[in-house]
């Protein structure tokens, strides 16, 4: 059978065509065109052209779909930045579990006014007790004097009325210096290197 009809009107279309995309409309103008020219032998199947133009309508939901996807994590990474970018020459604290540089500042950071606590600062290699100090804790940021300890790993506890205050966090702080995107993740640039944004725990005023 010859089918010399088809392919004599071409229809040049843009890089945006999308051949998944059709109409209720058109599916119906090609099935129609497809009984007008189908082998009488071989008759076309209502069934078979339906379920393929549900294939169709599926890739092209998914397809969308990927589309959307990308564009929201597009524009929340860009909101991560702009966050981000705001907090250039900002002190920022990040919790750590033990100092490991005395030449960087160090912080507490407690959730309410506890008055005079003590502090016990701990050799982390030997288990000694380096330094003791009674302080102020109020709520919010506390500095932590670590400059008169020797080069070491230190481990930090602070006690009030005998009782260990486990709520209170250790912090290490710095200036932003810059940003950067590291795989799609907002960077800050510290003194002490990159650390994400996402692990700021405190915003100095």
């Amino acid at each position: 059978m010859q089918l010399n009809e088809i392919g004599t009107n071409i229809q040049y279309v843009d890089n945006d065509y999308n051949p998944y995309d059709i109409s209720t409309e058109d599916f119906l103008k090609i099935y129609l065109k497809m009984l007008e020219l189908q082998d009488p032998t071989e008759p076309l199947k209502i069934e078979d052209m339906i379920n393929q133009n549900y294939q169709l309508q599926q890739i092209s939901f998914l397809t969308r779909l990927e589309e959307t996807m990308q564009s929201l994590a597009a524009a929340q990474r860009l909101n991560y930045v702009t966050q981000a970018g705001f907090l250039i020459g900002k002190n920022v604290v990040f919790q750590t579990d033990e100092i490991t540089d005395t030449s960087l500042q160090y912080v507490l950071l407690s959730p309410e006014n506890y008055g005079t606590v003590d502090v016990t600062i701990t050799d982390k290699n030997t288990g000694k007790v380096v330094k003791t100090e009674q302080i102020d804790l109020v709520k919010g940021l506390n500095n932590l004097n670590v400059a008169d300890l020797p080069a070491g790993d230190y481990t930090v506890a602070v006690y009030k009325d005998g009782n260990q205050l486990n709520d209170v966090i250790l912090g290490i702080s710095g200036t932003v210096e810059y940003i950067s995107l590291i795989n799609n993740e907002p960077m800050l640039g510290l003194p002490f290197g990159e650390k994400p944004l996402k692990d700021v725990v405190y915003i100095s005023t």
